[in-house]
């Protein structure tokens, strides 16, 4: 696989990896925080079928990095991997878990997008 195949395929896992833990966490309940509940609710969000294959994805998005980072710049390969990653699951946010994106994060956005741009140019 190509430099970009393998930096959108671990993108990819990221950004469902994320939306499924969100889903995940808040179909168990949530963690509190409170040190009373800590544990059980730790147990109830970590046998959770979602935050399971979340975390199944999480590992194979690293591996996939480890992958990339073999081959590539650092410097290069992270500001591309965390923008598209920070873009797409924005977007994964506002279509599967119907948060608001404000038009102030969307002017955002733009800018990471030309960011980007120059970035895989150079």
């Amino acid at each position: 696989m190509s430099f970009y195949q393998l930096l959108l395929t671990s993108v990819a896992f990221n950004v469902t990896a994320n939306i499924l833990l969100k889903k995940g966490v808040l179909a168990a309940g949530g963690i509190s925080g409170q040190k009373s509940h800590l544990l059980s609710e730790i147990i109830k969000v970590a046998s959770n079928p979602l935050i399971l294959i979340g975390l199944s994805l999480y590992g194979l998005s690293f591996l996939i990095w480890l992958r990339v980072l073999t081959f590539n710049d650092l410097s290069r390969s992270y500001p591309i991997f965390a923008t598209i990653v920070f873009l797409m699951t924005t977007l994964g946010s506002l279509i599967f878990l119907k948060e608001n994106i404000s038009l102030f994060r969307i002017v955002g956005m733009i800018i990471m997008l030309a960011g980007i741009y120059i970035v895989a140019r150079s």
